[in-house]
């Protein structure tokens, strides 16, 4: 039972075959028995679970689309019932008294909260204690890495991540799940942890393509006070076009990808239905070119800014995070509001040269996971996409040469996730 997917689960519960907390119960098992060795999980506490389970007990389950469903929460997600420590020894224990806007909307639609996951030092680089399921000696990806792993191991259906470069893909593509990061603010960051403005970004796992929609209309802001949204998601309809025109992109990084990753891509394209699928091959803009680096400007200035005051706490904070302050303390802000400004231009130009494609594919990873917890990733595209605020989603299609998962990456313009989303159901595994 811990291998279905949240759908067939809601199913389960809200026809009474099985309980919230026989549900849950399973889930804490699968927990028990692994997490010794994947430490996917940072908080878990079995008092607090039944103390929703008896609340939950009492809802209509007709009324409340996550009715008794156990979701992860990355641990830079504000809990009022369990600590949020960010990855950092400077907050352990720090219990902060509210739920983030996202927990709210998914306790208000029924959800169990199971626990916090793992997360990398303020959601900023690799963790360098949680292990991929698939092969312990190899990465799990980067700082939403524990959420990954807790689905890809059945300990939960749904955790929530974040991404401000690649933590959502690429955790998703080394553990063989799916990892959706929507168009950038759809999901409310309101007691989310902030690292940088312009480009942090909430998203979710899942076992299935067709949760993604399910886990999105309970966790997204709706209504007329949000205007795009309003016009573009809550106003959807559907598009009568019986074909998705697909972009098949290889991007700036590809030529360092894997030989056998790139086979297996353009052999999953060949397979797809051409009765359903127009495929062409695309090109980006050269100032695609130049989006790391100004991805890096933003990116090392503003955290500069937000943990002045943890930078302050010395051996409290890793090496790695410290050389990032300092290189964002030489950032000046003539630097940093330029880059702002260069990222708001490219994000209309970047949609409107999408707007000829529904969807467009490449791959998630360059390759499977490496070995070793804190190996440098080979670049991927992952970034790019965070910086222009498209949505995309990482689907475990392939296998790598070392039958390890590597996933293809779904893109999306921007407020148009639910063509996305009926896309990724459409070549769903």
């Amino acid at each position: 039972m811990t291998d279905f997917d949240a759908t067939k689960l809601l199913e389960l519960l809200k026809t009474k075959q099985i309980s919230p907390k026989e549900l849950a119960s399973a889930f804490l098992k699968s927990i028990k028995m692994q997490d010794t060795k994947l430490q996917a999980w940072e908080y878990l506490n079995e008092e607090i679970i039944e103390k929703q389970i008896q609340k939950i007990e009492t809802l209509d389950p007709s009324k409340y689309s996550l009715w008794g469903l156990p979701i992860g929460i990355k641990d830079i997600y504000n809990t009022f019932d369990m600590p949020t420590q960010m990855g950092s020894p400077i907050w352990k224990d720090f219990t902060p008294g509210n739920d983030a806007r996202v927990v709210h909307y998914l306790r208000r639609n029924g959800a169990l909260i199971l626990g916090k996951t793992t997360t990398a030092e303020f959601a900023v680089h690799y963790q360098d204690k949680t292990r991929n399921p698939h092969d312990l000696n190899r990465s799990p990806g980067t700082s939403s890495s524990g959420s990954a792993v807790a689905v890809a191991a059945d300990m939960v259906p749904v955790a929530f991540g974040s991404q401000t470069a690649g933590s959502i893909g690429r955790p998703a593509s080394y553990c063989g799940v799916y990892g959706y990061k929507p168009t950038f603010g759809i999901l409310p960051r309101v007691g989310v942890l902030k690292t940088t403005d312009s480009l942090d970004t909430l998203g979710f796992f899942t076992k299935s393509a067709r949760d993604l929609k399910l886990i999105l209309d309970a966790s997204r802001v709706h209504g007329q006070n949000y205007e795009f949204v309003h016009r573009y998601l809550d106003n959807y309809i559907p598009s009568k076009k019986k074909k998705f025109k697909v972009g098949i992109l290889k991007h700036p990084k590809w030529h360092l990808a894997d030989e056998h990753a790139k086979k297996s891509f353009e052999e999953f394209v060949k397979a797809l239905d051409s009765s359903l699928f127009e495929i062409e091959e695309m090109k980006l803009p050269s100032s695609v070119q130049t989006i790391h680096n100004i991805h890096g400007i933003i990116y090392d200035k503003t955290l500069s800014y937000y943990f002045r005051e943890e930078f302050k706490q010395g051996t409290l904070i890793s090496p790695i995070f410290n050389d990032i302050i300092l290189r964002g303390q030489k950032i000046t802000l003539e630097e940093y509001k330029k880059a702002l400004d260069t990222q708001a231009k490219m994000t209309l130009e970047y949609n409107e040269y999408f707007k000829s494609y529904d969807v467009c594919l490449t791959l998630s990873t360059a390759d499977e996971a490496p070995i070793g917890l804190t190996t440098p990733d080979i670049p991927d595209s992952n970034l790019i996409w965070t910086f222009l605020g498209m949505p995309t989603v990482s689907i475990p299609a392939l296998k790598g040469k070392n039958a390890l998962p590597i996933g293809i990456l779904a893109i999306g313009k921007k407020y148009d996730d639910y063509r996305l989303l009926e896309f990724v159901e459409k070549i769903a595994f």
